[in-house]
């Protein structure tokens, strides 16, 4: 081994505990996409691995730094950045510190890891790609950010949480939610081939650098997994940082790069592994894409929708019999129809959201399986409701609000602005 060969002691020392972090961190988890996800079986193995972490992490909460309630436990949520997240990533973090010292102390005249690196690169290349597949195809069918919801068009700017401000603005605009979804597919392909890593590196760190951005400028709860994706790609495109200094600062040629291992010289290896890589590779490409597809048409194309469906202004509000309600009682003022859901913002300026049952050929709807009213149309834009709500019989009025006039809806696009449009 000549010396340009060797690795530097901190190199090696780093890059034990860099591919000892990266393999728990890579391994199946809620809420993370990883490559064994997709092979057959695998759930079998890592439940248990799962079930293991799902019953430390929480000791260490309660034990180690004296925590209770619900961030000691886990529970169905949307966030990434729970206390039991933050900690099993700490977890991971020390578990690979201590892994990497015993290695380090058992392996100590082992001068190189490019054989493992290649393997690490792998892993880190596939786990990227098939996440930017899964969030990328999500943006060009837009799933992840949808057009506002007709209840957002009359929500006061001032009420919209930071992370709401950001999926509006992203759904407002179907065009540019798609090409941001486009570029993350774009790195997740150049991803797939050993020629194209640096690229795909590069494309996907641009990406991904924007991504952790919104996610920590507007509170977005992914700020963990988003900053642990957009090292991964740091890490790729490393590899070739010196070629890349060459090409880009110092205006010099770049040599070839060498072959990134695995590499396999037996013909038979060969086929079977670009068989394998065809295989799950199609694979992982078809299901995003049918997925997206068909979310597509159920949202877009052949929405279901309730037969109320749309926004209202509420006329009147009174109880059965012609007795008005108090304002203490806080009459409706704005409904939104949706499938699985009501939306009402009551006169006492408060919003309140009832889970909803239709019935079409009663014409009726029972909000929290508890109050049931009866609907009638005196005309295709009014609708009158008659039933029980909170214990009383009520009557309401309400009048369909025609959100195309909305401008956030009706502006539009526009090649020539002689002034500029701001409001």
């Amino acid at each position: 081994m000549t010396p340009d060969e060797r690795w530097p002691l901190p190199k090696r020392v780093l890059f034990r505990f860099w591919f000892t972090y990266i393999v728990f961190y890579s391994l199946p988890e809620n809420g993370k996409v990883s490559v064994l996800s997709w092979v057959p079986g695998a759930d079998w193995v890592m439940t248990p691995y799962t079930k293991f972490w799902h019953a430390i992490c929480p000791w260490i909460a309660i034990h180690i730094f004296h925590l209770s309630g619900q961030r000691t436990t886990y529970f169905p949520t949307g966030s990434g950045d729970t206390t039991l997240g933050y900690i099993e990533n700490l977890a991971f973090l020390v578990v690979a510190a201590l892994a990497g010292l015993v290695w380090s102390v058992f392996d100590r005249r082992r001068l190189e890891y490019r054989w493992l690196n290649g393997w690490l690169r792998m892993l880190i290349r596939y786990t990227l790609a098939f996440t930017l597949f899964a969030y990328g195809f999500a943006k060009v069918f837009p799933l992840q950010f949808q057009p506002p919801r007709l209840f957002k068009l009359v929500q006061p700017y001032g009420e919209f949480s930071p992370m709401g401000v950001l999926w509006n603005f992203m759904g407002a605009s179907l065009p540019y939610t798609m090409l941001a979804g486009a570029a993350e597919v774009l790195g997740g392909l150049l991803l797939l081939f050993r020629r194209t890593t640096t690229l795909g590196a590069l494309v996907s760190f641009g990406a991904l650098a924007n991504v952790v951005a919104l996610n920590f400028c507007y509170d977005v709860p992914v700020k963990l997994y988003s900053s642990n994706l957009l090292i991964m790609a740091a890490y790729l495109a490393a590899g070739d940082a010196r070629r890349l200094a060459n090409v880009f600062l110092l205006n010099l040629p770049a040599e070839p790069a060498e072959p990134e291992p695995p590499r396999f010289e037996n013909k038979r290896f060969r086929i079977a592994a670009m068989a394998l890589w065809t295989v799950l590779v199609g694979y992982v490409l078809f299901t995003n894409i049918r997925g997206g597809w068909t979310g597509y048409k159920e949202t877009y194309l052949h929405p279901t929708r309730p037969p109320l469906y749309g926004l209202y202004r509420a006329e009147s509000f009174t109880r059965t019999g012609g007795t008005p309600l108090t304002a203490d009682a806080a009459p409706w003022q704005k409904v939104e129809f949706q499938s699985q859901f009501v939306s009402v913002r009551l006169a006492d300026d408060t919003v309140s959201r009832f889970g909803v049952n239709y019935s079409p050929r009663q014409s009726t709807l029972t909000l929290n399986k508890s109050d049931t009213l009866q609907w009638s149309r005196p005309d295709d834009s009014r609708v009158i409701l008659k039933g029980t709500l909170n214990g009383g019989a009520v009557t309401i009025e309400l009048r369909q609000i025609d959100t195309s006039k909305f401008l956030l809806l009706n502006r539009g696009f526009h090649w020539i602005n002689e002034l500029p449009f701001n409001r």
